[in-house]
């Protein structure tokens, strides 16, 4: 069955991690569009796992956008932003909307987010997309430093690290799922994991990053609140380069990162 809509060039904005977030919308739409051809009741299941899939995204995909958008002074973030946060209230409305049992149409999310590719993805996010090759093109894209992905589902947690680690560029990420995403399109110097995470745990994500073929190497950092003997050694056994227990330290923090980023530079 032919897709509803299918990734073109024209939609790439040449940032590749912020791409491969917006095909995950395309397979989303077009999942469901497959689904309302097929049969009524396949179509509302389908609608209800677009609406927690589209919200996911928005959250993550959001937020790596808007953190790309403030690290390089992007002139239409404040425009760009209310688009975002239209786009995620309505998504929320959808979803209240099927709390309280209202009759909802499937096929009109599918033009509802195709609707969001044509206009943002292929037009917004294509100016986004230009400011940064321009960027890229004069040496002017990103800080220069050192790049750290941290990985934690507190947003306050997230907060300590951002402020705490000003000499780093942060990216932050609420969810592991996402946070292997981007490390599938973007090159990070050290990651800061969370164990307790609400949709793979970190030892999940140990494993799938230690046997990716992206970064397996990437130095990471376990930053938990479980901080048994257990726990510690399990995480160095899943392939934690170290571990530091919550609440943090901030001096043990940049010290342990240090350390770490000095021992990946030493050839092997």
């Amino acid at each position: 069955m032919k897709n509803f809509i299918d990734w073109e060039e024209r939609f790439s904005i040449n940032i590749l991690h912020l791409d491969n977030q917006h095909k995950q919308l395309f397979d989303i739409v077009n999942a469901l569009h497959k689904a309302c051809r097929e049969s009524e009741d396949l179509a509302m299941d389908q609608f209800r796992k677009a609406v927690r899939d589209t919200a996911a995204y928005a959250k993550s995909h959001f937020s790596s956008e808007e953190q790309i958008m403030e690290k390089n002074g992007y002139p239409g973030m404040s425009e760009h932003k209310k688009i975002h946060s239209e786009f995620a209230q309505e998504i929320l409305g959808i979803a209240v909307a099927f709390e309280e049992g209202k009759k909802l149409v499937p096929n009109n999310f599918v033009r509802f987010l195709r609707d969001h590719i044509l206009s943002h993805i292929a037009i917004t996010d294509n100016k986004l997309g230009d400011y940064i090759q321009k960027l890229q093109k004069t040496g002017n894209f990103g800080s220069g430093k050192k790049v750290i992905l941290a990985i934690d589902d507190s947003k306050t947690q997230l907060s300590v690290f951002k402020n705490t680690l000003t000499m780093y560029d942060v990216f932050t990420c609420e969810s592991a799922v996402y946070a292997l995403e981007l490390l599938r399109g973007m090159t990070v110097d050290l990651v800061l994991l969370d164990l307790a995470m609400p949709d793979i745990t970190g030892f999940e994500f140990l494993q799938y990053v230690r046997n990716s073929t992206e970064q397996p190497d990437v130095p990471v950092i376990v930053v938990s609140g479980k901080n048994t003997g257990n726990y510690i050694l399990a995480s160095k056994r899943y392939g934690a380069n170290d571990f530091i227990a919550k609440p943090v330290n901030p001096e043990l923090l940049i010290q342990k990162i240090r350390h770490q980023l000095e021992i990946a530079k030493k050839p092997s």
